[in-house]
Formats: C-alpha cells, structure tokens, sequence
C-alpha cells in the first residue's frame, strides 16, 4: 500500500474516532449507566488518539529539539483530558472540582507556548544552545498558570460574585484572564507566521491549511468568553474543543511540510535517482531495494560485513550497520580501477626512471668530484711547482750520491721541503674544498710544523707573530709562509738559526725575517728587489718585506 492511500485512511480512521466520541456526548442518556459508559467510551477515544499521535511524533518528526516540544503537547493533551474526566466522573467536592478546572490552564497555557517554541527552533543547529530562549518564552505562560492556581487568593484571573463557594458555574472574567487570552493567541499566531517563513517545502502553496483550524480555535476562544449558544451547546467542552483545534494545527503543518516528518521511506528509497543498495533486516532478509542491485546471497552479505565486497566488471558491495538490520549499497569503481591501474603502470616507469637519473646524478657527481679533485691538484701543483722540482733534484742527487753525509743531509733537505707541501696543501683544501677562511691560527700550526722539521737540518727555527694582529687575509697567511719557506730553501745550506715575525711596522703589516750564520745576502735582493737587507752583526741579517 502506498504512503498516500496508509495516510489517507489514518485520516479517516481519526475522523470516525472524532465523529464516534461527538456522537457519545450527544446522544441522550436514559439512565446513569448509558451515560457512565458513553462518557467513558467518549475519553478512551481521545486518550487513545492523543497517546497514538504522541508516539507518531516521536518516531516521524525529524528534528529532535521540535520533536521534544510536540511530544511534550501531546503528553498536555493527554493529561488535559485525562483531567477532565478525573473532574467529571470522580471528583464530587467543590474544592477538588474547583482545583482541577483551575488545572486546565497548565496545558491551556502550555500547549501554545511550545508550539511557539518548536516553530523558533525550526532551522537551528541541533548543538546551539537554546535553553536561554526557551526559558524566556515558558516563564511568562508559567507565571500565568501560577496567577490561575493561586486565584483564590486574589481573584484576577476569575472572580466569584456570590462569595464562597467559589465555583465554575457563577464567575466571571479578571484582567489576568484576558491576558492568557492574548498570550495564548499571540503564540499561536505568531508560530504559524514563522513557520511559513522558515518553510522551503514545496508544498508551501498549502500553507493556509493550518490557519483554518487556528481560526476555528480563535472563534471558540470568543464564543466561550461571550457565551455564544452555538458553542455552548455543541461545543462547549473546553479541553476536547482545544485539544483537537490546536492538534488540528500542528498535523496541518506536518502535512503542508512546515515540520518535517521521515515519512513515505519506502517511496523515497525506490524514488531515489541513482542509488543502488538494499536494506536487510537482522536476519538478512531484504526489506527495501533500489536500482538494479545486484543479487546477493546470506554468506556474500555476511563477507561483505568484514570488508567490502568486489564483483565483476568493477561493482564494488559496502555495508553499513543500522538498528535492527543492515544496509548495502553498490559503487561502480571500474573507472577507479582503470586509474588505479594506471597509476601502478605509472608508478613503476617514474620509478625505474628515478632509479636511472639517480644512477646518472651519482655518475655525475663522481664526474664532478673527480674534476674538483683535479681542480685542487692543478692548483696545489701549480702553487708547489717549485718545490716539485726541487725534490726532484734532491732525489736525483740521492741517486748519484756514495757519501753517507751527503745522503743523509739531502733526505734532511726532502722532509722539509716535503713538511712545506704537506701544510701548503692543507691551507690550499681549507680555503678551496672546505669553503673556509684561513686564521692566523693556520699560520701558526704551518710554521710551527716547519719549525720542527728544520731541527732535522741542524737549524734553529723561531717564529712570532704579533698578538694585535687577529686577523689576515688568506694571501697575506700564504705569502708569510710561502716567504719564510723561500728564505729557508736559498740558506738550508748555510744558516744556523732563523727567526720570523709578522708584525706591523711603520703602519704596515710585515713579515721579518732574522737569519744567523750568513755572511752575505746580496743573492736574495737578485732575485727579490723589494726585499729589505739590513746586516745587523758580522753574520747575523735581517731581512723583511711587506705582507
């Protein structure tokens, strides 16, 4: 059966119901027990609709804070009628008659103010807090039925003209009383307005159905207070006439889309354009399917639960679990697939390529390490081209030599030449390989070295270098040193002490140079004019030259 024929007979069902309670109020009692048993047939009838409608709201309406407040009218209803017959058919005193029509008024008050409450919530966010808003609009409809339970105190909700007792059938109207009036209007009319303004059903054409019952409610309301025979005759029972105006409003506005309902499920799933799945109960057997989903059998679900399901020509089965039963849903992965594939034939060519170009970068990198390598050796080669040769003589002389003497005073002469190119090429990588600044520091270590090595030659080697001087630029520490060994190789032969300085004289860094057992320097100034000679003893020399 489909949605619209189920609702159309609930309708129908509820209008019978109505009809039902409506003739056992009118049809006339002939003795107690007809009327005790049609009055009670009467209540049953609305406490039942009242109760079932209550649960459809809890299982329809889809928005919870909303749901909340229509279930919790519908409990009103519940208890309002259920108040009326507790008054009606068992309560015999005037004081328990008086307090239960003083009552009526928690739903009278209640049931308006949260339909106004549900139809402000319309469209907020589930986790927004409310709470602050709602207790704005209850506390005024609370402190109106306080004014009603305590009227007996001040009488400005009802007045009793003739004194004590005070009962419902000689009354009349307070201030208060008229102020629940308009409250109560003002929220109904005032849900019915947001309502319209907050709905994007399409059926919004239809959204004068809830003011017809709204304006039946108005007329009653005027009709009781003036006391209208029509109404008093045929409508004058207070919480069934409210009751069923105002439940009257809210299911129109259920109807017209104004409150959204999870209704017509199975017309919805079929309907639904592009999906293809089924939902099964606990038991895997099929409840609702869509689109061409594909047959299954229990174990194919049962596997499809652990992990998704792959079938031929790339359809791909995924699960989900839901209360009370399992929901299946069918994905065409086969262009994923076709990509995913690709993306692996991919994959492995952008590998096999990095692997060559990084084959090629390391080729390139001995290719260019290897040339830096020369690089150096060219310029340590170039820098020690003098030094080369002389070893070269020297091992040349060690090959003619017979002398023992002489043999052992030449390879003297090789490790200090050899010293020399050690810490040359050492200062030469530090400032090429290294990318590093030479120090006054790398001077004093080469010197030092060189220094030691002489001592194998029977020389005394000193150096000093000025502790003002903390800083020279690398050609200057090259030249001092390249200065100092030059000296050293032109009088390995001769000299028996040498001492350097680098200091700065005369406002100019220079690098000095004592040597002790010379008798005459005039080779050196040959072969550098720039030398300054100056003969301090009878074979002591200084000699010094700008840095």
């Amino acid at each position: 059966m489909s949605y619209s024929k189920k609702q159309r007979m609930a309708y129908v069902v509820v209008l019978l119901c109505v009809a039902l309670a409506a003739m056992c109020r009118h049809i006339p009692k002939t003795t107690d027990i007809e009327s005790i048993i049609l009055d009670q047939s009467r209540t049953c009838l609305y406490l039942g609709l009242y109760t079932a409608w209550g649960i459809y709201l809890q299982k329809r309406v889809v928005n919870p804070k909303i749901r909340r407040c229509l279930v919790e009218i519908a409990c009103l209803m519940v208890f309002w009628i259920f108040l009326r017959s507790i008054k009606y058919h068992i309560m015999t005193e005037i004081l328990s008659l008086r307090t239960c029509w003083y009552l009526y008024y928690i739903p009278c008050m209640m049931i308006p103010t949260l339909g106004l409450n549900a139809a402000i919530l319309m469209g907020e966010e589930e986790e927004k807090n409310t709470k602050k808003r709602t207790a704005a609009l209850v506390i005024p409809a609370i402190l109106f039925v306080v004014a009603v339970l305590t009227n007996d105190f001040h009488q400005l909700v009802f007045s009793f003209p003739n004194g004590k007792p005070f009962i419902d059938q000689n009354y009349q109207y307070g201030p208060i009383f008229f102020g629940i009036q308009i409250w109560a209007i003002f929220c109904l009319i005032a849900m019915e307005v947001i309502l319209i303004r907050k709905s994007k059903s399409p059926q919004k054409r239809r959204f004068w159905l809830p003011f017809f019952p709204g304006i039946m409610l108005l007329y009653w309301n005027f009709g009781n207070v003036i006391g209208t025979p029509l109404i008093t005759k045929y409508f004058g029972d207070m919480a069934v006439s409210c009751c069923l105006l105002m439940s009257a409003i809210y299911q129109s506005c259920i109807y017209c889309g104004l409150i959204g309902t999870n209704t017509r499920y199975t017309e919805l799933f079929q309907a639904g354009g592009g999906i293809t799945a089924e939902i099964t109960d606990g038991d895997w057997n099929v409840r609702y399917r869509s689109g061409d989903f594909p047959k299954m059998t229990d174990q194919m679900r049962k596997d499809t639960k652990q992990a998704p399901l792959l079938l031929e020509h790339g359809i791909q089965i995924k699960h989900i679990s839901l209360r009370g039963g399992h929901a299946f849903w069918a994905e065409d992965v086969s262009q994923v697939s076709d990509q995913y594939k690709e993306l692996e034939e991919l994959q492995e060519e952008l590998t096999e390529r990095n692997h060559l170009l990084q084959i090629a970068y390391e080729k390139e990198a001995e290719k260019k390490a290897i040339e830096e390598k020369n690089r150096l050796f060219n310029i340590i080669q170039n820098q020690t081209f003098h030094q080369i040769r002389l070893l070269d003589q020297y091992l040349n002389e060690l090959q003619k030599t017979e002398s023992e003497e002489i043999y052992d005073r030449i390879l003297r002469k090789i490790v200090v030449v050899g010293t020399y190119m050690k810490r040359r090429k050492n200062l030469i990588l530090s400032q090429k390989e290294k990318q590093e600044k030479l120090t006054v520091e790398d001077l004093r270590r080469s010197l030092e070295e060189s220094c030691d090595s002489l001592k194998l030659c029977g020389i005394n080697g000193k150096y000093f270098i000025d502790p003002e001087i903390n800083f020279l630029e690398d050609d200057s520490i090259l030249s001092c040193y390249d200065f100092f060994e030059w000296m050293v190789e032109e009088l390995i032969d001769v000299i028996q002490f040498i001492f350097l300085r680098v200091a700065e004289i005369d406002g100019q860094k220079k690098v000095a140079v004592t040597v002790k057992g010379v008798e005459n320097l005039s080779v050196l100034t040959e072969k550098k004019p720039e030398l300054y000679v100056e003969q301090e003893t009878e074979d002591e020399w200084f000699v010094s030259i700008k840095v």
